[in-house]
């Protein structure tokens, strides 16, 4: 299993969750190859076809245009890199993956989601974050190291905010905060 997509859906939602994000893919022309419960409720992850960076934000122009909107993925994260939950394996990926994504003028946050580990999520960040040689933004950073933490998996990337999806932050049809239900 390396999943290149983190797929957040209400409680008890994943099946309907994972029907809809096979239908997107369609819609978007860009294949869904498989998905896969987490174990998680409400969480799902996913193989979509080429860039997931791609995927999540033409899910996001396909919801602003109002062409479609839907009702069960909440929230997609692209995933850039899929290592071992191990602290230094994590470390290592985010180091290549920030000297590659962020540049040297450009700040960064580390934003961890972690998921039936035991790891303290700050004594996390500042492992992790040693390893980068860039400056730290918490609020308004050029870039985000994403850190999806699985007992046996965890998946990283470097995006910039308008990269995650969030169907509760996107403008439907150019009218925010109005009910789509259509």
């Amino acid at each position: 299993m390396s999943f290149n997509l983190v797929v957040a859906t209400g409680w008890r939602q994943e099946r309907m969750c994972m029907e809809e994000l096979y239908k997107v893919g369609d819609i978007l022309a860009k294949r869904v190859k498989e998905v896969w419960f987490t174990g998680f409720d409400g969480l799902l992850t996913a193989e979509v076809e080429g860039d997931p960076v791609e995927f999540t934000r033409a899910l996001t122009d396909l919801v602003s245009s109002g062409y479609y909107v839907p009702k069960f993925i909440l929230r997609a994260t692209p995933i850039m890199l899929v290592v071992k939950t191990d602290l230094d394996e994590i470390a290592k990926a985010a180091a290549e993956l920030a000297a590659k994504y962020i540049g040297p003028n450009d700040t960064f946050k580390i934003e961890l989601k972690k998921r039936g580990v035991k790891y303290d999520r700050l004594a996390v960040i500042d492992y992790v974050a040693k390893g980068i040689d860039r400056r730290v933004d918490l609020t308004h950073p050029d870039k985000i190291l994403w850190i999806e933490m699985f007992p046996s998996r965890t998946g990283l990337s470097v995006i910039s905010e308008k990269d995650n999806f969030s169907l509760m932050k996107v403008k439907v049809g150019g009218d925010a905060g109005e009910n789509t239900n259509a």
